[in-house]
């Protein structure tokens, strides 16, 4: 066996293997819910980072909608398509299950609170001899923003809300459990077919 000449490095050869940060270096916080990755490929760190970052600004523009859509553009139907666009890009980061760690209630719940809502804002004008789908304005004193007026419509609206986005996370739900149960599908053929060459080569 030759010994190794003066001056070489042990291990030059050798192929190093990346080493996880560590110290000040590690992050403390993973950007997502879950470390699951997605049947339809590997995670993307940017992509989550972009997805963490934008998801608090579009729910509070959702809510901004819904707020100020009684005399401007907007409202429970607006507002809950971009409140469902957070979820959306939460579920192209991360795949079903970071979709369903980030919803607050299932998609069902949504649905039935919103028709709900709706269904009682609208018909409570009937109580008091109001026709259907009356507005009344009820007025608050509050601390640092004085007086407030509230409007029944703000109500109604937020049932519209819940709806959209419980259906929208209903559809999105169901169409990516079936593309990855097809994707897993077809990996798993892969994988036999492979399996079936290796072990028809060995004999």
């Amino acid at each position: 066996m030759r010994p190794p000449q003066s001056g070489a490095v042990p291990g030059a050869g050798e192929e190093r293997r990346p080493t996880p940060p560590e110290g000040w270096e590690a992050p403390r916080e993973r950007w997502l819910s879950t470390v699951v990755s997605p049947a339809f490929g590997p995670r993307s760190v940017l992509l989550e980072v972009v997805v963490r970052l934008l998801i608090p600004s579009i729910l509070v523009f959702s809510v901004f909608l819904l707020v100020s859509g009684h005399d401007r553009p907007g409202g429970g139907f607006a507002g809950g398509l971009v409140a469902s666009m957070a979820f959306v890009l939460r579920y192209i980061a991360g795949g079903r299950h970071e979709l369903a760690v980030g919803m607050p209630l299932k998609p069902n719940t949504l649905l039935a609170a919103g028709l709900l809502l709706s269904a009682v804002m609208a018909g409570l004008p009937l109580l008091g001899g109001a026709p259907l789908l009356d507005v009344f304005y009820r007025t608050f004193e509050l601390p640092l923003f004085g007086k407030v007026k509230v409007a029944s419509y703000l109500f109604f609206e937020a049932g519209v809300f819940l709806i959209v986005v419980g259906l929208v996370l209903s559809v999105v739900a169901a169409l990516g459990a079936r593309m990855e149960a097809e994707e897993e599908e077809a990996r798993a053929g892969h994988r036999r077919r492979r399996r079936a060459r290796s072990g028809g080569g060995e004999r």
